[in-house]
């Protein structure tokens, strides 16, 4: 998006001008106006996102366009000279003609800026009201189209949701008004769940006043009033009266009556706040169901401490059910002949009614003449998504989802259309994402909060979710996302707003005999790549991307490439701050990275042959983020971790060994370092250098660090791991004053100890999680007292010839989920844990502690936390 193309531009010249001194010199006058151009346009992208009216007009969004190309244009030319700059005195290409960028700034200002914000049109867009008063001239229109649209729809696979929803509702045994609420992802039906309940004989007959109100992301509040009042009374003499007046009238009148009150739509905590005071919150004999697209919403309106009522994707079978009745009417008329085709079209709908309904209509239309239908539908299973987008002439599924794409915060934009970069189903780490969001420029500072970008990308994707725009595929047992997807509708429309605003470019081919998608020659203009096919194919090409920021490529095997593959990456694109080539394995490091000055991130994997990373990497001075993916037991660093003064994060299943030691600056912003090899972890100078480390992974002779001392003032790390290839047993440990004052997450694995010295971790006085792995304890008993693990929540053990587990009463207070597996000895898990235990999950144990497992799950019931959840793996 423009705004924060602009932010990102803002920040990159805030940090040219503190860190090269000659650039402020030479053209201090035009930075600084240049700087006050970009604040002023800023701030009328903002005024104008107040209106997503405004935000949908063709005209604000070539306004919008022209500000991206400006900001670019100025991008390039501001990194050119920071690189002509930088280029004195080492080897980096820099050809172009030496620039005078004070006369390039003031030209391209005159030029480029100024009819920006000179613009006539730009009045009307700060003009705009904002989205919870303005209403579109044919909103009541649209309402009423949106409420036919489901009123006679025939509903599929949510019949038993229907029947939950309507059981509640006519349960009185709760005082005051009860809200109930229906969250779920656009498409899903929750209109159309709520209607056939506002419909429903039995909520008809408990429920003698029924009223339903559509609120929807733009709303009046004289409207949702005079909508309640209708109902009562004719509103011919309600028109002049204040808000206040209609929602005090609305109260009485509803406070006299059981009523079922539907709010449909409701998009934000500050609409339900004004549906909320019309409503008579004492009195007892009043329901209200409202349908949300955000669990935020859904949530804070709830009164009875239930959850929201989440709506879930349709299963294979009801996604064929559903689709045979929106084609024929019936299954029994479906042709026996269609039925593979029509599975398979349901199955990449991906269990979205929505999607089912669009594509049966195209369907619909391809049954006559019979010869021909079954070709007809043969193309469209092989591109279902395409026929649902491009075919629909009243395009249901790009509007659905552009309204929630319009009520997005425009520094949430970025970052959700980042979502089309990947591949279809893949799953996504979230710790990967986040930084690639961070390098991209798409986080800022939250004014006022002390909060550090990871944080911040961190709730970006969190609200991403809580809009229903994510889905979560798998959390920490801290409740973390560890990995996350897009639905398919939601990718494809982000591939397609990406293009509209040329965000980035998808290359791929359907196969090594086919061509690519585009013209990888004509590349010039993209400023984000992903490749969803062989790079090597597409390398061989020789592309060409001078304005190309980010280099993705995702492929589902490991490609082995030629030495000079890397070389010729760095130079086909030099402005990269992005190579994520995870599935690219280097045989060898090449010098040509240094040539990329603006490298923010970078991701490969690496042949047996690639041992080291240079000193010269320390001339990547805008480095955050390195992941290596490496089957080496060690990766040598030649440089002094102060050197690599902007690194945030370095992950590799290696251990790193830093070379280099010397005297001189700290790494105030690395917070990951993961794994560093037990030699240099010993080397007290390597931690000193990095005071706000929060995870740390050590692998090597764990027996080498029993007398360290160099944990106990690392006071951020709050996650650490140790892991001990040596063959040599532990015979001590660590004290517990040697460790982090403030752990929380520790993970052990191979470390051979005796049992008692868990009673050393049992002192650590903040650790939440505590994994156990590959024979992490030995001997045959373990007892735990009462003064131990004070706020453990989770314990997981795999790999353990534990025999005798013994807790006392009272002992292990949080802990809420305890994880066996490979556990063939162990006699029984200690009953005294069914008292706070939420989840036992096991995998390979003996049947005498899977017999104690199902005594605690009898132990539980009744229990206020209520009852024990027990997964017992498969043939464990």
């Amino acid at each position: 998006m423009a705004e924060a193309a602009v932010s990102f531009l803002l920040q990159s010249l805030k940090d040219l001008g503190v860190q090269i001194y000659k650039l402020k010199q030479n053209a201090d006058k035009e930075l600084r106006g240049l700087q006050d151009d970009l604040k002023a346009i800023q701030a009328k992208l903002k005024d104008a996102a107040a209106s997503s009216s405004v935000s949908r007009g063709n005209e604000f969004k070539d306004w919008e366009n022209r500000i991206r190309e400006a900001v670019y244009e100025a991008e390039d030319l501001i990194e050119d000279f920071a690189t002509q700059e930088l280029a004195h005195g080492r080897l980096i290409r820099f050809q172009a003609k030496k620039i005078d960028l004070a006369a390039r700034l003031n030209e391209f200002r005159n030029d480029k800026i100024q009819p920006l914000l000179q613009d006539p049109n730009i009045l009307n867009f700060s003009r705009a009201p904002s989205s919870s008063t303005w209403t579109r001239s044919d909103d009541e229109t649209r309402k009423m189209r949106q409420t036919e649209h489901f009123t006679n729809k025939t509903v599929v696979g949510f019949e038993d949701e229907i029947e939950k929803l309507i059981a509640n509702l006519s349960n009185d045994d709760l005082p005051g008004v009860e809200v109930i609420s229906i969250t779920g992802m656009a498409g899903l039906g929750k209109s159309t769940v709520a209607w056939k309940i506002f419909c429903d004989p039995q909520i008809e007959h408990d429920f003698p006043k029924r009223i339903w109100i559509v609120v929807s992301e733009e709303y009046k509040a004289k409207n949702i009033y005079l909508t309640i009042l209708n109902n009562f009374i004719s509103r011919d003499f309600l028109s002049n009266m204040s808000d206040e007046e209609l929602a005090n009238m609305s109260k009485d009148y509803l406070s006299q009556v059981k009523f079922l009150l539907v709010v449909d739509d409701v998009w934000t905590k500050g609409a339900w706040d004004v549906v909320k005071a019309a409503l008579p919150m004492t009195k007892t004999s009043g329901k209200v169901l409202m349908t949300s697209r955000h669990d935020g919403v859904a949530s804070y309106a709830i009164t009875h401490n239930e959850p929201p009522h989440r709506l879930g994707f349709l299963k294979p079978e009801e996604s064929w059910n559903l689709l045979q009745y929106e084609v024929y009417g019936n299954k029994t008329d479906w042709p026996s002949d269609l039925e593979e085709i029509g599975r398979r079209i349901s199955e990449k709908c991906g269990g979205l009614p929505l999607a089912i309904v669009v594509i049966g209509g195209i369907l619909k239309e391809k049954i006559y003449p019979p010869g021909s239908r079954k070709a007809q539908w043969e193309v469209v299973s092989e591109r279902t998504q395409k026929y649902i987008w491009d075919y629909d002439r009243e395009e249901k599924m790009k509007r659905m989802i552009e309204v929630s794409y319009d009520a997005i915060p425009y520094s949430l934009r970025d970052c959700f259309l980042y979502f089309g970069v990947f591949p279809n189903n893949m799953q996504i780490c979230a710790w990967k994402l986040t930084r690639l969001w961070i390098a991209e420029g798409f986080i800022k500072d939250k004014d006022g909060l002390e909060l550090s970008l990871e944080e911040v990308a961190v709730e970006n994707l969190k609200e991403l979710i809580r809009r229903n725009l994510v889905i979560v595929i798998k959390r920490s047992r801290r409740g973390e996302v560890k990995t996350c997807r897009v639905h398919d509708m939601i990718r494809e429309f982000c591939k397609i707003k990406a293009k509209e605003e040329k965000f980035f470019q998808l290359i791929s081919k359907p196969s090594k005999q086919q061509a690519f998608n585009l013209d990888v020659q004509n590349i010039n203009e993209s400023r984000r790549i992903s490749i969803h096919s062989d790079a090597l194919d597409f390398l061989k090409e020789k592309p060409k991307g001078p304005c190309t920021r980010s280099f993705l490529c995702f492929s589902k095997h490991e490609i082995g490439v030629h030495p000079s593959s890397l070389g010729s990456i760095a130079e086909a694109f030099e402005r990269l701050r992005i190579l994520e080539v995870s599935s690219i394995k280097f045989p060898i490091y090449q010098p040509e990275l240094i040539n990329l000055n603006h490298l923010r991130y970078i991701s490969f994997a690496s042949g047996e042959n690639f041992k080291s990373l240079p000193e010269s990497i320390a001339l990547l001075g805008s480095l955050q983020t390195i992941v290596i993916d490496t089957s080496l037991d060690t990766l040598k660093m030649e440089v002094d971790v102060g050197d690599l003064r902007r690194l945030r994060h370095v992950k590799t299943k290696a251990g790193i060994v830093f070379t280099c030691r010397k005297k001189g600056e700290s790494n105030q912003y690395l917070q990951t370092l993961d794994r560093l090899s037990a030699g240099s972890c010993k080397d007290a100078d390597v931690l000193s250098k990095t005071p706000n480390l929060q995870t740390l992974g050590v692998c090597g002779d764990i027996t080498s660090l029993v007398e360290a001392t160099c944990f106990r003032n690392l006071n951020y790390l709050t996650k650490m791991k140790m892991i001990n290839v040596s063959a040599r047993p532990l015979v001590r440990f660590l004290a517990h004053t040697k460790f982090p004052p403030n752990l929380k997450i520790l993970t052990l694995s191979a470390t051979n100890l005796e049992w008692s010295y868990m009673r050393t971790l049992g002192c650590l006085p903040n650790l939440e999680v505590l994994k156990l792995k590959d024979n992490a304890f030995k001997g045959d008993e373990w007892e735990v007292s009462l003064v131990e693990f004070r706020k453990l929540q989770y314990l997981h053990i795999d790999r353990s010839k534990l025999l005798m587990w013994t807790v006392d009463d009272g002992s292990l207070p949080k802990l809420t989920y305890l994880y066996l597996n490979n556990c063939e000895s162990l006699h029984s898990v200690p009953i005294s844990l069914a008292k706070t235990l939420q989840t036992l999950e096991m995998g390979l144990v003996t049947w005498s502690a899977k017999q104690s497992a199902e005594h605690m799950l009898e132990k539980s019931w009744g229990r206020e936390c209520g009852e024990l959840m027990l997964k017992i793996a498969p043939g464990a």
